[in-house]
């Protein structure tokens, strides 16, 4: 026996926009169409201090844009304009599973 078809069952509908406020980016238009791997100071902004890539919720880009940036800086990176990561924080941790101490109590 076939179930009868209600609104409820299958597919989830995406929230419609009338109840929500639109999102919208916190860059101004200017800056978005600038989005470049030459301009490391725009790039700077979207980057955490230990080298990552911010997430789009953090940044409150579009799509688009966050991919235009992700683009960017990678092709700054690859360049050696934007570094990788944070090369002073590898230096200040030891070793790893806190070897260190058990050789102190030896």
């Amino acid at each position: 026996m076939a179930r009868p078809a209600t609104k409820e069952q299958g597919r989830p509908r995406r929230p419609s926009l009338r109840g929500e406020a639109r999102r919208f980016s916190k860059l101004p238009r200017e800056e978005l169409d600038r989005i470049d791997y030459k301009n490391v100071a725009l790039l700077q902004r979207f980057i955490t201090e230990r080298g990552k890539i911010r997430s789009r919720r953090v940044t409150g880009l579009s799509r688009r844009d966050q991919v235009r940036m992700a683009r960017a800086v990678k092709r700054s990176r690859e360049l050696g304009l934007l570094p990788y990561s944070d090369s002073s924080r590898a230096m200040e941790r030891g070793g790893g599973r806190g070897r260190g101490r058990e050789r102190e109590r030896e």
